[in-house]
């Protein structure tokens, strides 16, 4: 766990003034650092967008301690719409608790989001999330795609039987058509597209876009789904940012491959399907560029 004083430090190396940037506190589970809060009137003070994500269970009393003039967002996760689906994905409890967070927050004033991210284990219920997302008076949604990196590649690798990846048709049918239907509610909905036809054009966000995933190991990626590889672009050495020499995950944003994402393509070959004629069914896209839905 970094220092208080780390944790300052670190912030103020990405802070560029007068550029609009978002500083997102994630984890793991960020309320679970003791000083969170003065990292985020850190962030606050070098002009950053701020959204802390949590898993809804707001330690050292964080809803008591922060108001909602210090965050832009305050985002919960949910992973079904029901205890009977959401707790055997995040624990037994954490719907309540999350859900019952949620609410306070809300009552406080914060703007909040939920986040779901989509599996083989609950990607038919997805559909139920829009009328719970209108009872609790939530209007932002993000939808995202489970990506197999540390706690989740070793549970789809224990059951052969049933993988936690989703069918591209499935996804198509099913993730596109909530998002409209939320839309038609009032919420607004940010997915990735995850699989692209013939007709559009990939593009990687680390060409694009400038991202910065930081461990508290020091590991900065571009890339998330490089973090269980010593692949990293960056690595913070004495409160220092140092751009990397040798195979980083910067050396495969270039090439452009028939799949779409490369690093998709090196870490999880097993989304990609293929044609008898050997070319893929879909290219897969850039995780981090997002499709949007707005209310309408």
């Amino acid at each position: 766990m970094l220092s208080r004083t780390e944790l300052e430090a670190w912030i103020r190396l990405f802070a560029e003034p007068g550029k609009k940037s978002n500083i997102v506190f994630l984890g793991g589970e960020p309320t679970m650092h003791p000083d969170l809060i003065h990292g985020v009137k850190v962030a606050r003070e070098c002009g950053f967008t701020i959204t802390v994500d949590s898993n809804g269970y707001m330690f050292h009393d964080f809803l008591e301690r922060i108001t909602p003039d210090m965050l832009d967002y305050l985002s919960f996760s949910l992973d079904g719409p029901d205890s009977e689906i959401n707790d055997p994905i995040r624990g037994n409890g954490v719907f309540g608790v999350c859900t019952a967070n949620l609410k306070k927050a809300i009552s406080k004033g914060f703007n909040t989001s939920l986040i779901y991210t989509v599996s083989n284990e609950n990607i038919d219920h997805l559909p139920r999330m829009i009328p719970l997302l209108q009872d609790l008076g939530v209007k932002r949604f993000f939808i995202q795609v489970i990506g197999l990196r540390g706690s989740s590649a070793q549970k789809n690798r224990d059951n052969k039987s049933k993988q936690l990846q989703v069918d591209p048709q499935q996804w198509l049918d099913v993730v596109p058509e909530v998002a409209r239907q939320a839309g038609q509610r009032g919420i607004t909905v940010i997915y990735p597209k995850v699989f692209l036809s013939d007709e559009e054009i990939f593009e990687c966000a680390g060409h694009v876009a400038e991202n910065f995933f930081v461990f508290p190991n020091g590991r900065v990626y571009q890339c998330p789904l490089c973090e269980d590889y010593s692949v990293h672009s960056y690595e913070i050495n004495n409160n220092r940012l140092v751009r990397l020499d040798g195979l980083t995950e910067e050396r495969f944003f270039s090439l452009d491959i028939a799949e779409g994402c490369v690093m998709n393509k090196l870490l999880q070959p097993e989304t990609i399907s293929y044609r008898p004629d050997g070319s893929p069914l879909h290219r897969i896209s850039c995780c981090l560029l997002k499709q949007r839905v707005d209310p309408t």
